[in-house]
This record gives structure tokens, C-alpha cells and sequence, in this order.
């Protein structure tokens, strides 16, 4: 099942991120009201922490048992090639100086640096999320072969899953408000913010709402485009007044599911819109925006074209159109080789 809508969203996320992380002095985002919302952009990447646990259900729902190996290949396929590539931009100037740390590169290539405190950083920082995200790809068909094929309730999962999300946000807002945390820089920080553990609720919610989903979809599919824009608008305002709550670990998922669940049931104008060809092949871009982000400002850095508003937003058109290329001509064929990889008779089944 394809939910095209939904893929132009992860753009959306994407960008947003970008914007955060190298665009805060710039207009309009250097203006207060503006740059209070911005500040919380970083959500985007729960936002993708609560999609892919919504979108590895639809896409395996229906096929447990998972066969371990071919699963996990076919999750290499999906993140490793660029992911990879990202590391091996940002190694090139190190190396060079001879001041290549080996410990973190190999925490980094692994893909495990989020579990160490102090290295969840190491040389691609937006690469942690990827650790973390790979966390749940090795989790996922234990929970797809031994809880989500049983017969249990929706009603029973619903409840353990969303205690689950409301203990974490206990614990997460307790700990960051008290002595434990340290800030920024420490291993507290990453303990709490980029540690895997602390993000599996948003992923198991995702996972929930992808059930949801299922039960529900040919029911509920009407225009849902004014309900769409309201959530929209709600969602900034809770960025611009957060009211000392912290959305880093998914807190937002009482938003993000809705937007999720009605944008997939929608066959109104935003649906439409969202499912045209630009637009899904932005949201299949989306991933190597948001992994090669780093590596594209860092080289870009020194070059100025005018304004620093103008210069900004070449940089951001030309990362976008290289991101194009290297989707085109790096992520997809690697995507297909990698798949094509045969375990001859082997199997493994979780």
C-alpha cells in the first residue's frame, strides 16, 4: 500500500530541519515571532521517528512472518548508502590533518554512536537519528512476528503502548528539569535527548497508528482538509508557545498522529495536491536532504553570492538539487544492488 500523500511530508520535515539548523539569522527566520517557531524545528525528526513506525506497518502488516536477514538487507538497502556517504564527507578534511578519530568513525560507520554517551555527534550529526532509527528496524520484526500477529486487541495494545509514551514523557521532562541534567554539552544531554531507548515510544506510537490505520481505512475516507489545517495551525502555535515543555521526544505525537492517520484517509485537495509527482519525488528526496545537510553547508561555508539571505537560499537550492542527483544516482542504484543480494537458502525468522 502506498500512501503518496504522505511522502512529501517527510520534505516538509526535512527542510524545516535544514532551516534550523543553518538559516536562524536569516530573514525571515531572524525575526523573533518567526524564529521562536523555528527554534523548535528539530521536531521534525520525531516526526520521522513517528511516521516510520506508522509506515513499516503498512508496508509489512500483512507479510509476517519477516524473514530477518532479507529485512534487514532491505533496511541497509534504504539508509546505508547515503548515510555512508555523509560520514565519508565530513571524514575528508580530518583526514587530511591525520586527526581521524578511529573509535568514533567506527561507533559512526556502525551505526551505534547514539548508544555512547559523547559520541552520538561523531563527524555526520544528523546520523544519530539514524542509529536510533535502525534501533527500531532490529526491534520491529520481533514486534511484528510476536505481538502484532497475535490475537490481541487493538484496544489492549493502544493501552500499553500509550502508557509507555506517557511514562517516557514522565520520566524524560523529570529528568531534564532536574540536577540529573546538565545541559549541553554532557553526557546527561545525550543520554536523554539522543539515547534510542528514550525515543521508542515515539516509534511504537507510530506503529499503533499504523494499526489504527488499517482497521479503519475503508471506512473513514472523506476531505479531511480543513481539519488538516487546523491541526497545521495548532502545531505552531504549540511551537511558538511551548509553555516549557520539551517536544524532542515526541511529545508532539498528539498532533503528529492525527495529521499521520487523516492526511492518509484524505481524498480532499491537500491529498491531491500532495500526490503529485513533484511532490512525492521531493518526499523520496527527502532523505538525503536530511542526511547530507551538514556535509553541503560545512564545504559551502566560505562561498558568499550577494546578501547573506541570498546566499542562504542558493545554498539551500543547491542542496536540494544535488540531494536530486545523489538520490538518482547513488541511493537508488546502491537501494537496488544491495536488494538484489541473494542469502541463497538461509533463513531467519524472529
Amino acid at each position: 500500500m502506498r500512501l503518496e500523500q504522505i511522502t512529501f511530508t517527510r520534505f516538509i520535515a526535512a527542510i524545516a530541519i535544514v532551516f534550523y539548523h543553518f538559516g536562524r539569522e536569516i530573514y525571515p527566520f531572524n525575526i523573533d515571532e518567526v524564529k521562536e517557531v523555528l527554534l523548535q524545528a528539530n521536531i521534525g525528526v520525531s516526526y520521522f521517528f513517528i511516521l516510520s513506525g506508522f509506515i513499516m506497518i503498512i508496508s509489512y502488516g500483512g507479510k509476517q512472518p519477516i524473514n530477518w536477514l532479507d529485512y534487514i538487507k532491505n533496511r541497509i538497502a534504504r539508509v546505508y548508502p547515503l548515510y555512508l556517504l555523509g560520514i565519508l564527507a565530513m571524514i575528508i578534511v580530518p583526514l587530511l590533518a591525520l586527526d581521524v578519530n578511529l573509535y568514533e568513525l567506527f561507533f559512526a560507520t556502525s551505526m551505534i554512536q547514539a548508544w555512547i554517551p559523547g559520541k552520538a555527534m561523531s563527524y555526520n550529526f544528523p546520523g544519530w537519528s539514524i542509529s536510533v532509527e535502525f534501533f527500531f528496524y532490529a526491534l520491529f520484526p520481533f514486534l511484528l512476528n510476536r505481538i502484532y500477529s497475535k490475537e490481541y486487541k487493538l484496544r489492549t495494545l493502544a493501552f500499553f503502548g500509550i502508557a509507555f509514551w506517557i511514562l517516557t514523557q514522565l520520566i524524560f521532562h523529570y529528568l531534564v528539569s532536574s540536577s540529573f541534567y546538565k545541559g549541553d554539552p554532557s553526557p546527561s544531554h545525550d543520554l536523554l535527548y539522543f539515547f534510542p531507548v528514550m525515543h521508542l515510544s515515539e516509534f511504537l506510537i507510530g506503529n499503533l497508528a499504523g494499526l489504527f490505520f488499517i482497521k479503519i481505512k475503508d471506512v473513514y475516507q472523506k476531505k479531511y482538509d480543513l481539519t488538516l489545517v487546523l491541526l497545521f495551525i495548532l502545531l505552531i502555535i504549540m511551537m511558538k508557545f511551548p509553555m516549557g515543555l520539551q517536544f524532542h521526544n515526541g511529545l508532539l505525537a498528539v498532533l503528529f498522529v492525527p495529521i499521520i492517520l487523516l492526511l492518509s484517509l484524505n481524498t480532499g485537495f491537500i491529498t491531491k495536491l500532495f500526490s503529485k509527482k513533484p511532490f512525492v519525488f521531493l518526499g523520496e528526496v527527502s532523505y538525503s536532504i536530511y542526511i547530507l545537510q551538514l556535509p553541503v553547508f560545512y564545504y559551502t561555508k566560505n562561498i558568499q553570492v550577494g546578501s547573506p539571505e541570498t546566499t542562504f537560499y542558493l545554498k539551500v537550492l543547491f542542496h536540494i538539487a544535488l540531494c536530486c542527483l545523489t538520490y538518482l544516482y547513488i541511493e537508488k542504484p546502491l537501494r537496488s544492488t544491495i536488494k538484489n543480494i541473494r542469502f541463497s537458502k538461509l533463513k531467519a525468522k524472529v
